[in-house]
């Protein structure tokens, strides 16, 4: 640890000595804010306005008002209206904007913005950089890019800062030829673009990295402060809930998950394409049972929306973790499971065949690459056909996700409040708090071409049929009497002793992996070992219903009414629990066939 440490505070006295506040490079290594990539930010937020993509930048966003709100009608600002006008939803809109930053990447910065690479070329693209080349000289962009470098450093610093604790022209070098390869990573600062990799080749170098930001919200939400700031909801513009903690090393670590797992595309992508026809495509299975279980998710995330797309996201997956447990074991297996609850359950094979071909690799002095087919030949073996439901179901863990997407299924879902707790004054306010969860939800099922009915019902109304149904339950056990019908086959509930409510773990609850996420580090415990007796506590679980156990419940309160709010978009845990305290985040993860 101490290692790891000295070698940060060393990076960062490099980059307190860099010529710019927005980029730094050592070696093959470049980390930058892009000019680029805010020059587009600045053109979208005069577009659009303060839409799901656009980061809360304070005296940032004044800043841009001032020196660009005269340009709002500016033809840039018209051309991205138009390249944007047939994204109804907002994942398609997601889609186009990284696209187009992706190909921003292509060209040099403003005013002059020469195109660099030239095998990616697009006659529309063309016409939307030549209107932000236009815009950049007409408005002097680059001399207000330069101003706000300070703004930019903050961010910088923590890039670089996690690239040093596994700089990728040391660790990489193992698995692939870097003769003529550097590394480039570009970050945008005012709009929330879909992370994507960046692999490019001039003179003959060949530049493997990433544009755009950390993959947002769904797919690994954030858990420090740091990260909740900066995280938005691309999907369904929902806000977030405001549970985090100030970890530094979380958000280190946070960040070089996206960085490698974009190199894991870099390393892959190639031989995956070349072997798409007989080894790629027909593991297109894997992806089905995703779908079948989970079609809402299927749906709404981009992932998705290719033939096969899922195989090539798992890989980049399990070369993140590859690389990650180096460093950080536990954050890594934090990962693993999250990315079991987004349904990759053939993600620990993947990971398995990684080691072993990894060493062979490193024994015979041959890229990695060169054992894709093996990697591909030996997974299809591992997880054939005929067992992946099977698979499926033993290792994607009970999360309000499945819970959720099981809705669709069923074509609704009931949200209960209690009117049981002694104090009457505030049963307005839980009422409220299952209608601000119900509103939620219509919105998260918006993108959904069924119908989907959200109730709200008390739970003196609640009948034995609704009993069975997807539920939402809101309030611990002294309010809502539903809770405390059930809360004894709860893997957590609230018991009161000594004037204090506690959350105690249930004992008979087998085989939970808990992860505790505290100000200094993450680590994973044992279930059992820690109680919460904060008055602050909260906590949203997810469990199979008893009445009917291919439905679920999802279960949401807190230590008083106000903790129970604290949950109130439940919308995009990838997790089976997680309780927070004020102080610390405890994320679990359990299983039921």
């Amino acid at each position: 640890m101490m290692l790891m440490k000295s070698r940060i505070l060393a990076f960062l006295l490099v980059l307190l000595l860099a010529l710019s506040l927005s980029t730094y490079q050592q070696g093959s290594v470049l980390v930058k804010i892009n000019p680029n990539e805010e020059l587009l930010s600045i053109v979208y937020y005069l577009a659009f306005g303060h839409d799901e993509f656009v980061i809360h930048r304070g005296k940032y966003i004044s800043d841009v008002e001032k020196w660009f709100g005269a340009y709002k009608n500016h033809r840039a600002v018209e051309v991205l209206r138009e390249y944007f006008k047939n994204a109804k939803r907002i994942p398609e809109k997601d889609y186009l904007l990284f696209v187009l930053d992706a190909y921003l990447l292509q060209f040099s910065e403003p005013p002059e913005m020469k195109r660099i690479y030239t095998e990616w070329q697009d006659q529309e693209l063309d016409k939307i950089v030549d209107a932000l080349r236009e815009f950049s000289r007409d408005t002097n962009f680059i001399e207000f890019f330069r101003k706000h470098e300070n703004y930019y450093s903050e961010d910088l610093e923590v890039y670089t800062s996690a690239i040093a604790l596994l700089p990728p022209d040391e660790f990489m070098k193992s698995y692939m030829d870097l003769t003529k390869v550097r590394f480039e990573f570009h970050f945008p600062y005012l709009v929330c673009i879909h992370g994507h990799s960046f692999r490019e080749e001039v003179n003959e170098t060949v530049i493997y990295g990433s544009g755009g930001m950390h993959p947002l919200v769904r797919r690994n939400p954030p858990q420090t402060y740091w990260g909740f700031l900066r995280a938005k909801d691309t999907v369904f513009g929902l806000p977030l809930n405001s549970v985090y903690v100030n970890n530094s090393e979380f958000d280190r670590v946070w960040i070089l998950e996206f960085i490698y797992h974009e190199l894991g595309h870099d390393l892959t992508s190639p031989k995956l394409g070349e072997y798409y026809g007989y080894k790629v495509r027909p593991l297109r299975y894997l992806e089905d049972t995703i779908e079948e279980d989970m079609p809402y998710l299927a749906t709404y995330d981009i992932h998705f929306w290719g033939e096969a797309t899922m195989i090539y996201e798992s890989f980049a997956d399990g070369w993140a973790y590859f690389a990650l447990s180096r460093i950080n074991k536990d954050y890594a297996e934090l990962s693993l499971e999250m990315q079991k609850a987004w349904g990759e359950f053939w993600i620990e094979e993947v990971v398995e065949l990684y080691e072993k071909y990894a060493r062979i690799a490193v024994e015979n002095n041959r890229p990695l690459e060169e054992y894709m087919l093996n990697i591909l030949t030996e997974l299809a073996q591992k997880v054939p056909e005929e067992k992946a439901k099977a698979l499926y179901k033993e290792r994607v863990p009970v999360t309000p996700l499945r819970a959720l997407d099981d809705v669709v299924k069923e074509g609704e879902v009931l949200i209960v409040y209690g009117t049981q707790n002694p104090d009457k004054s505030g049963v307005d306010y839980d009422r409220k708090t299952a209608e601000i969860v119900r509103d939620y939800l219509q919105r998260f099922y918006s993108q959904w071409t069924g119908e989907i009915k959200v109730e709200v019902k008390s739970d003196l109304e609640v009948t034995d049929e609704d009993l069975k149904k997807d539920l939402i339950l809101i309030g611990g056990p002294a309010s809502n009497k539903v809770v405390d019908q059930l809360d004894e086959g709860f893997p957590l509930r609230f018991v009161f002793s000594n004037g204090t409510w506690i959350l105690e773990k249930n004992a008979e609850f087998e085989n939970v992996r808990t992860f505790l996420i505290t100000d200094q580090n993450i680590k994973e415990i044992e279930f059992t070992s820690k109680t919460y007796n904060s008055p602050f506590t909260s906590v949203i679980m997810a469990i199979r219903n008893p009445y009917r156990e291919d439905n679920y419940i999802i279960w949401i309160a807190g230590a008083d009414r106000y903790g129970t709010r604290k949950y109130k978009n439940p919308t995009y845990y990838l997790v089976s629990y997680q309780v927070y305290d004020g102080r610390v985040i405890e994320d679990g993860f359990y299983f039921s066939p």
